[in-house]
Parts: C-alpha cells; sequence; structure tokens
C-alpha cells in the first residue's frame, strides 16, 4: 500500500552507514594528504618544531629532562611547591625556556598557521569527500542511494513519497551532515587538540550528541538532524514505491481510487 511507509531497518540503516564511514575515512584521509602538500603545512609544522628544538637545546632541556624526568609541559603542571624542590638554575632554564618560546615571532607565526591550515584542510578534506560520497553519488545512483545503501537495497525518499532532487539532497548531506553533524564535532575536538577548549564547547558537543539520539528514538520515523532539515526518510527499496512528482503520486492515487470505485459498484 502507498500509505505503508516501508522505512529501512535499523540494521541495514548501521550497516550502510559503516560502510559509507570506511569509504567517507578513505576519501578524507587523501584529500587531507593533497591537501597537506598543496598548502605547505608540513613547512609550517617542522619549522615550529626546529624552532623550538632549537631553543630547548640553548637551555640544554635534555639535560634537564633525563635527571629530573620531567619537561615543560610537566612543569607547567607542576604546584609552586614542587617547582621550589627543583634547583634554581634548573627552574630559571625551563622558565626562560618558556618565555623564550612563547615570545618567538617564528614559532608564533608558524603556530597559527598549523592552526588556520589545520581547519582549512580538515574542512575542505571533508566537504570534498562528502559532496563525492554523499552528494554527487546519490545523484548518479538514483533514489539518494549512497555505495552503503546500494548494497543493502535502501533508498531515501521525502517524507511524503516523492523522489528526492539534487536540492533535497543538498541541504541533507552538506548543511545537514556536513555541516552540523561532521564539521561542528570536528571543529570542538580541534579546539581541544589545539588547547582552545572549554566546558562550553564540550557542552555544545554533548548537547548535540544528546539531541540526535533524541530525533533517532523520539521521531516517528527515527529521524536525525539531516533529515529534519530536509524531510527525508530511509526506506527499503524493494517494497517501497517512490513517485517521480507530486503530479505522478497523485496520478496514482486517483487511478487507484477510480479502480475501488468501480469494484464497489459490483
Amino acid at each position: 500500500m502507498i500509505h505503508d511507509l516501508q522505512k529501512a531497518s535499523f540494521m541495514k540503516r548501521a550497516s550502510a552507514f559503516l560502510i559509507d564511514l570506511i569509504l567517507m575515512m578513505i576519501l578524507v584521509t587523501g584529500a587531507i594528504w593533497v591537501l597537506s602538500g598543496i598548502t605547505g603545512y608540513d613547512q609550517y609544522s617542522d619549522t615550529m618544531d626546529s624552532e623550538m628544538q632549537r631553543i630547548r637545546d640553548s637551555y640544554d632541556i635534555s639535560s634537564i629532562v633525563e635527571k629530573y624526568q620531567i619537561d615543560l609541559d610537566d612543569y607547567s603542571y607542576m604546584t609552586d611547591e614542587q617547582k621550589n624542590e627543583l634547583p634554581e638554575s634548573v627552574r630559571n632554564s625551563i622558565e626562560n625556556c618558556i618565555k623564550e618560546i612563547n615570545s618567538n615571532e617564528i614559532i608564533i607565526k608558524a603556530y597559527s598557521m598549523t592552526i588556520t591550515l589545520t581547519l582549512l584542510i580538515v574542512s575542505l578534506g571533508f566537504l570534498f569527500s562528502f559532496v563525492v560520497l554523499e552528494f554527487i553519488v546519490p545523484i548518479l545512483l538514483k533514489n539518494g542511494q549512497t555505495v552503503g545503501k546500494k548494497i543493502f537495497a535502501i533508498a531515501v525518499m521525502r517524507t511524503d513519497g516523492i523522489k528526492v532532487t539534487p536540492i533535497v539532497l543538498f541541504v541533507r548531506s552538506i548543511l545537514g551532515k556536513y555541516t552540523i553533524e561532521t564539521m561542528v564535532p570536528v571543529i570542538i575536538f580541534l579546539m581541544m587538540i589545539f588547547g582552545f577548549g572549554s566546558i562550553v564547547t564540550i557542552g555544545v558537543l554533548v548537547l548535540l550528541l544528546l539531541f540526535q539520539i533524541i530525533l533517532l528514538v523520539a521521531t516517528k520515523n527515527n529521524s536525525t538532524i539531516h533529515d529534519i532539515l530536509s524531510s527525508t526518510v530511509t526506506v527499503d527499496i524493494q517494497s517501497q514505491m517512490i513517485f517521480d512528482s507530486v503530479e505522478a503520486k497523485q496520478e496514482y492515487l486517483l487511478r487507484i481510487h477510480e479502480e475501488e470505485a468501480n469494484r464497489s459498484k459490483y
């Protein structure tokens, strides 16, 4: 029946997602590798590392690490009482080293470029991968099917039973999956790596995850953010009727109604 929504089972959706995730990670990794070479990312990273090592060597930090089993990061987390247990010469060497590293213009510039390029490269890497795997491929395979969905015979349609258009796919894959569901967590994760994370950013990540779970459990079609934004649902393509347009659906309903009316006369 047309009114019976043939939703894809959770296992099929999960299996298709796993395959698509593996393909996504392969493509993202390749894209990031290419973009890193194009932007000269390693050059800035190597410059920062070599300059930091030069300053460390000038204060003989390696000898301090070997003798006292503490490095610059360890020293930053030590209490004043613990620091006072160290010889004054050691404290002065470590503190002066940290101060010079933090004020070194070469390191500051290289570190700034490293952060900027990391955000740019990761963002573009994911964007390229989503455009290919979640937008172009579903257009080519029809009915919003990714490689994983094709393998498990499931498809995407609008909640009113109409075939998804490129515009709907764009909203679903780029605005929903890429922008909100992927890049928000990725940027928060990168911020934490670079030391810019806070309780607020962690809270945003937790709230986003909880919101996704609530939508998945509470919505009628077990939808997530990208499905809500695009008004789509994942269905079993072998049993679900998907119409090319609203007009095609109306014609079908009219024909079914006429057939039922004719049968009722007899």
